[in-house]
This record gives C-alpha cells, sequence and structure tokens, in this order.
C-alpha cells in the first residue's frame, strides 16, 4: 500500500492553495481531482478585491474589473461607486491552471486527475482499486464533499446557484438584482466575461424550493428581456452549514467547510485562506491560526444578515431600499464593501 503524509481531495482553489503551501516542506502530498481536468467549475466566476490581493492574480487572468456595480432593488437602480476597484471577473479554468502551474515545482506533490474517491476509512482512501494510506487528510472537495459526510455531516448543502452562460459580449456592467417576490432574501446577478456573461441567481431550497425558484428565474428573464435561446443552463449546491475545520487528523476547507458566505455566496478567498491556514495546521500542530476565527466571525454576520432578511418577509424589499438609500453616505459604503467583500 502506497502512503502519503498528506492526502487532499479536491484540486479547486482550497485543495491547489493548501498543497501549495505545503509545497517543499518535507511532507509528502497527493492531490487528488476527481474530473479529467483541474479549474473548470460551475460557478459565476465573479471576484472580490481580497481574492485579487490574496492570491497576487496577474493582470492577464482577469477579464474586468469594476470600481462600480449597478444595483436594483425593486426597480429602483443606484451605481455605486468607489475610489478603487473592488469586484472583479475571472475564468475559473484559468484560474485554477494558473494555480496548479504553481505545483510544478514541488517534487513532493503528486497530482492525480480524473480519480475518484470510493471510500475513506482511518487509515487510508480507496482511489478506484487502490488504497492510498495518510497520515493527514483533508477535504477539499467542495459542498458535497465525500470528507465531510465520512465525518458524520450528512445534511445536504443549504443554498443552491442556477445560472445560464450566454455566449455575448453584450453586457459590460456588473450588476445585482434584489427583488423578494423574485428571490426572497437572495438576489439575481449579471457578471460579464470576456466572451460570455453568467446570468444567475441563488436561495436557499428551504426558503425557496427548486421548482419554484426556477419559475420565478425564468419570469424574471423574460421580465428583463434577456435571451437565453442560445445559452447553457448550469445549476449548482451551495454549502453555508459550518461544522469546524479541524477533526483530529481530517481537515475541512472552503465549501465542504460550509465556510461559504450563505448571503453573497462568495467562497474563494474563504477557500484559498482556509486551505493555506490548514497546511500551515499540518506543518506545525501547535500553530494557531489568526485567519481561521476572521473567517468564522464574517460567515456568522453574514448568516444573521441573511436571518434577518428571511424572517422580515414582506419587508425584504423596504430593507433593501434601505440599504440602497445608506449607500448615499460614503462611511456606510466602506463599511459595507468591507462586510461583504
Amino acid at each position: 500500500m502506497k502512503k502519503y503524509d498528506v492526502v487532499i481531495v479536491g484540486a479547486g482553489p482550497a485543495g491547489l492553495k493548501c498543497a501549495e503551501t505545503l509545497g517543499n516542506s518535507g511532507k509528502s502530498v497527493l492531490l487528488v481531482e476527481k474530473n479529467q481536468k483541474i479549474g473548470p467549475k460551475v460557478c459565476a466566476g465573479g471576484l472580490t478585491g481580497k481574492d485579487i490581493a490574496y492570491l497576487n492574480i496577474p493582470n492577464e487572468l482577469i477579464e474586468y474589473s469594476y470600481n462600480e456595480v449597478l444595483v436594483h432593488v425593486n426597480g429602483v437602480t443606484k451605481n455605486i461607486q468607489w475610489d478603487e476597484n473592488f469586484a472583479y471577473t475571472i475564468d475559473r479554468e484559468e484560474l485554477g491552471q494558473w494555480q496548479l502551474k504553481k505545483l510544478q515545482v514541488f517534487p513532493n506533490i503528486d497530482v492525480r486527475m480524473g480519480c475518484r474517491v470510493n471510500k475513506i476509512t482511518p487509515e487510508f482512501v480507496i482511489l478506484g482499486d487502490e488504497e492510498i494510506a495518510y497520515d493527514y487528510l483533508v477535504g477539499a472537495d467542495g459542498s458535497n464533499s465525500i470528507v465531510k459526510r465520512y465525518l458524520g455531516f450528512t445534511n445536504p448543502p443549504q443554498g443552491m446557484g442556477i445560472q445560464y452562460i450566454i455566449p455575448t459580449t453584450e453586457f459590460k456592467k456588473f450588476e445585482f438584482f434584489f427583488d423578494s417576490h423574485y428571490f426572497s432574501a437572495w438576489y439575481a446577478w449579471i457578471f460579464p466575461h470576456r466572451e460570455y456573461v453568467s446570468i444567475g441567481c441563488g436561495a436557499s431550497p428551504k426558503v425557496l424550493p427548486a421548482k419554484e425558484l426556477h419559475k420565478n428565474f425564468h419570469e424574471w428573464l423574460k421580465k428583463q428581456k434577456i435571451d437565453i435561446s442560445n445559452a447553457k443552463y448550469e445549476a449548482f449546491p451551495m454549502n453555508y452549514d459550518f461544522m469546524g475545520i479541524e477533526f483530529e487528523n481530517i481537515f475541512l476547507t472552503g465549501d465542504a467547510a460550509g465556510l461559504l458566505s450563505s448571503f453573497t455566496g462568495e467562497g474563494i478567498y474563504q477557500a484559498l485562506v482556509s486551505g493555506e491556514e490548514v497546511a500551515k495546521m499540518i506543518l506545525t500542530p501547535e500553530y494557531v491560526s489568526p485567519k481561521i476565527p476572521e473567517l468564522i466571525h464574517k460567515h456568522k454576520r453574514h448568516r444573521e444578515i441573511l436571518d434577518k432578511l428571511i424572517h422580515a418577509r414582506k419587508w425584504q424589499n423596504t430593507l433593501f431600499l434601505g440599504g440602497l438609500f445608506l449607500f448615499n453616505f460614503k462611511k456606510y459604503r466602506e463599511k459595507a464593501i468591507n462586510l461583504l467583500g
């Protein structure tokens, strides 16, 4: 039986960042990805300034940068501007391939693609018919994480997103649409990319069942006169039920840990930070992460905001309009951008 010091399941932003941090560490690392290619993921492709700064992403990978965003609340539109860029779009395949390339200089890291983990035991994982022993196991395998299920967390993801990928360059603005009639406490988005646009929405199936969200989304698309005849439809789970990071020699990161924001749906930054911090915890068992508590605190704040909006029900649009009005004040804009981004 072959053995690695660390087996990382999932080669998204969290798994790739974890592997990079373990590079040249003296620990043998196996990064396992079920898909044939690293990078592609059903995702709107929106990033915040924190993502860009944390990864130090080269300019050529950034498709569009924005220091303004159009926010629509039940027919009322406001152009929110800031002194510097705070919203970006990026192609997830290009991001994944860029992160993967950084691992090629590390002789202690093996990467296997098109390789699914079929079973997990306390001593080894099974890849196909092969048993791979480990000292540490890292779950970086998204909202439907097999590592999370092995730890006993069997609750389904709390949120879902749906989107259309439309091959057009017609849309140029970064936009959000809040309308409780269609999306309850959540929103729809328009994220332009170089060769296409992502137009989608998200919600919790407990509040808006999948069929109802699907129907509402299509009614909204029709109202906006958005042509989806040549579009690709995609749906994806969103796990924001945070259960923890460290479980003895097993760790959860990113969406697998439920760190995704329940309100904004953003999760790349949380994935990157948790992936790096887990690697540091493996390398130095006495290491106390200063960043994980920050992630958890912001996660709780977003959950509190969402819960209040859900319970507001018929007052949701009123609250959205009130928040939109407060963006007239620079101090509030700064606090809101920091909290949400």
